[in-house]
This record gives C-alpha cells, sequence and structure tokens, in this order.
C-alpha cells in the first residue's frame, strides 16, 4: 500500500514539475517576466524527484531479487 501510494505522489510530482519546465519555457519564448526563473526552477525540482525516484526504484529492485 505505502508503494502504491508514494508512485502516485512521484507521479505527479515528476508532472508537476515537468509542466514546469513547459511554462517556462513558453513565457521565455513569449518575453514574459520570470519565465527564466519557472524554467529552471522546473527544471531543478525535476532533476531533484527523478534522482529520488531513480534510488526508490533501485532500492525496490534489490529487495525483489533476496
Amino acid at each position: 500500500m505505502k508503494i502504491e501510494k508514494m508512485n502516485k505522489v512521484m507521479k505527479v510530482l515528476i508532472m508537476a514539475s515537468m509542466a514546469a519546465i513547459l511554462v517556462g519555457a513558453i513565457f521565455q519564448l513569449q518575453h514574459y517576466p520570470h519565465g527564466s526563473l519557472i524554467f529552471w526552477c522546473g527544471i531543478w525540482s525535476n532533476f531533484i524527484f527523478s534522482s529520488f525516484e531513480i534510488s526508490r526504484l533501485r532500492e525496490i529492485i534489490a529487495k525483489s531479487k533476496s
């Protein structure tokens, strides 16, 4: 149960960071204020969430092998 909830949370967080990247890129193209900030916040949050997800999946794989 806990793994299923964590999967949903991670999916939402990664999708939100991807949406921030997309919105930031569109804001930059349109020369709206703070487009660069939104874009880079999305990039960094995606990096952090993806790194956490990879380490979490490695633990799940290690548990399933033993």
